[in-house]
């Protein structure tokens, strides 16, 4: 039926009619013939056949419309069918380009996104769950469940959340270890049930977010924190208003504030000389210098006033400028200076000797002080030249300079070796002036001088002390710092390593207290003897408090050269020692690290590792070193 159909479609509708209508003609003469000539006997009756003819043309037409009717109405049906089946088409086509659009949207998402039935399998995921999976196409999921792609131990706790989740029919957050390409990670996880329109519940859903390297973030903010926190210097981080954003707890305690009130103060609260009103210049002069050392005073919350030097930097993030500060208290420093300056003041200006000479340079006057400290009298020094003075120290490039200030200048000031009457060397510090008479020739010189022979040498013990342990002679924390920041500048230019060993003596406050502390001190000034002698030219022991000290062992080409060292260091710390015909036994803990490995640490960072490490020496059972493991993040105990 459907061929003969199409065939009519082909043909034409007129076409199809002109056809339809003459078959029926030639079928109705034939038909009134067979008539006719059956009632005839054999004869054809002319009114019969006239009436064969009409009446087959009235049937022929009332069939012509007929099929025509058909033809119109099965052409109709058709054309309907085919709309319908484009119709068809065109929404199957629409949906499954929604659906890929869905599919196109859940794997653009950089979250894991899954649908599981009430038996915990798969319905459908997106590429990246299919990824994690080790898949690549995420129709290799469905149907199946966690066990067939994740370890079991991580696949009993996904099941186990989805038990709860569907018994209590609540959604759920958390953070769990997802493993994908054989590396768990950790996610934020959200999980929910899935119910159907009469609320029955079909299955469950759940996305997770990849949140390792926020985590990992936590974790180094949360150890840069706890390392500023233990940094002596204080750490201020102040926004371009001077409202401080961050302290560390070195603040805290050189203050007296909380870091709560810390953090609603800002830099003129601390700081009494700093106006809240310059903080714009401030700030525009710090970016411009990017960082400087100054010194200034801070107050505390009691109302005390001490000095600080305060290392201020200029840092931007996220477009907003910020200062970075260190402080420390200087108030011991500021003593010595102080000391300093009082004793250049005495020396500088009392009793100084007075010399006068000519345009020519001949001594023409002197005064008491001269003689007093020179032994020439006046008598012996007029008419003669200052140089007779000149103990040959200063070279006659010094004095060439010397010259060339007073004819640049009018004035020169320095330091000169002279020598006195009875050949004993002195330094004088003096100030040579040129007077000018009306013309702006010169008339004269005057010297004006002191001799801080004896100032040089108190300055020099005054410079010792700021860098040598009284008891011990022994470099003291400042200058094993200074040293140290001279080594690892080395060490890395040499691409090699530096080795600082914390050095805590065991047994010595037993020592102290049953001998008394000047067999301590004689204990300890042996010991720092016995350990200088051990260490290399260029190594450093220093005494930083008590019974501790600090070893700095530089140019190591490797972590494993320093293990003598300190197996020597360990031997002979353990030796029997008899002082004042005490026996004396004690032993060492020693916490040993080195620098620079991958990260960037400052001297106290490093200082701290070896402390640390030395704590879990005298947990071991003393008298012993532990290396301090960084790659491993604890501390590996290694044995003598």
């Amino acid at each position: 039926m459907n061929k003969i159909v199409a065939f009519l479609a082909k043909l034409g509708f007129w076409p199809f009619v002109l056809l339809f209508t003459t078959l029926m003609l030639i079928l109705s003469e034939l038909l009134v013939l067979l008539h006719s000539y059956w009632l005839t006997g054999g004869f054809f009756d002319r009114n019969l056949l006239i009436a064969g003819f009409i009446i087959p043309i009235i049937a022929g037409l009332i069939g012509f419309g007929l099929v025509a009717f058909l033809v119109r109405y099965l052409r109709e049906l058709e054309e309907e069918k085919n709309k319908t089946i484009a119709l068809q088409k065109e929404t199957e086509e629409k949906l499954k380009k929604s659906e890929n659009y869905q599919g196109a949207i859940l794997d653009s998402f950089p979250f894991l996104v899954w649908l599981k039935d009430t038996d915990s399998n798969f319905l459908a995921v997106n590429r990246p769950f299919a990824k994690a999976a080790g898949l690549e196409n995420p129709l290799e999921l469905i149907g199946k469940n966690d066990l067939d792609f994740f370890p079991k131990d991580l696949a009993d706790a996904y099941r186990a959340d989805d038990q709860l989740i569907m018994k209590s029919l609540q959604k759920k957050e958390f953070e769990e270890l997802i493993e994908g390409d054989g590396e768990r990670r950790w996610y934020e996880t959200y999980k929910a049930p899935i119910l159907d329109e009469e609320g029955n519940l079909v299955g469950t859903v759940g996305f997770a977010k990849d949140i390792t390297k926020d985590r990992e973030s936590e974790e180094e903010l949360k150890l840069m924190k706890h390392a500023l926190d233990h940094v002596h210097e204080a750490v201020y981080l102040a926004g371009e208003d001077g409202i401080f954003k961050y302290v560390n707890d070195s603040a805290v305690h050189q203050l007296g504030y909380t870091k709560d009130e810390l953090r609603r103060m800002g830099i003129s609260d601390v700081n009494p000389d700093f106006s809240q009103l310059d903080m714009p210049s401030h700030m525009d002069e710090l970016k411009q210098m990017g960082s400087v050392v100054i010194v200034a005073t801070h107050k505390t919350k009691e109302g005390k006033i001490f000095p600080v030097e305060v290392n201020a930097n200029y840092i931007e993030y996220r477009g907003a400028g910020y200062i970075l500060g260190f402080s420390r208290d200087i108030t011991e420093r500021k003593a010595i200076e102080e000391k300093l300056k009082l004793s250049a003041s005495v020396f500088t200006f009392t009793h100084e000797g007075i010399l006068i000479s000519d345009a020519k340079n001949k001594i023409i006057d002197v005064n008491e002080a001269f003689t007093t400290i020179t032994g020439y009298s006046k008598a012996e020094v007029l008419g003669k030249n200052p140089r007779i003075l000149q103990s040959g120290r200063n070279d006659q490039e010094y004095y060439s300079k010397l010259w060339e200030s007073l004819q640049k200048e009018g004035v020169w000031k320095g330091e000169l070796w002279n020598c006195k009457k009875n050949g004993e060397e002195y330094v004088e510090n003096a100030t040579i002036s040129v007077v000018y008479d009306d013309n702006k020739a010169v008339q004269n010189y005057i010297s004006i001088f002191t001799d801080i022979t004896q100032q040089k040498r108190q300055h020099q013990e005054l410079e010792h002390h700021a860098h040598y342990d009284v008891l011990t002679n022994l470099p003291n924390r400042m200058l094993f710092a200074d040293r140290m920041q001279q080594a690892i500048s080395q060490a890395i230019r040499k691409q090699k390593f530096i080795a600082v060993a914390y050095i805590d003596i065991d047994g010595f406050k037993a020592v102290n207290d049953t001998y008394g502390h000047i067999i301590g001190d004689k204990l300890l000034i042996l010991l720092a003897e016995k350990m200088t002698n051990l260490l290399r030219d260029g190594d450093t022991v220093s005494r930083i408090g008590g019974d501790e000290f600090i070893a700095l062992f530089v140019d190591i080409s490797n972590e494993e050269r320093v293990t003598p060292f300190l197996s020597r260091l360990i031997e002979t710390i353990a030796e029997p020692i008899t002082i004042d015909d005490f026996p004396i036994n004690v032993s060492a803990s020693i916490g040993v690290t080195s620098y620079p490995k991958n990260e960037k640490l400052n001297i106290e960072q490093i200082i701290r590792q070896a402390d640390q490490a030395m704590y879990i020496a005298k947990e071991s059972g003393k008298n012993r070193y532990v290396m301090y493991d960084k790659q491993y993040d604890n501390l590996t105990n290694i044995e003598n």
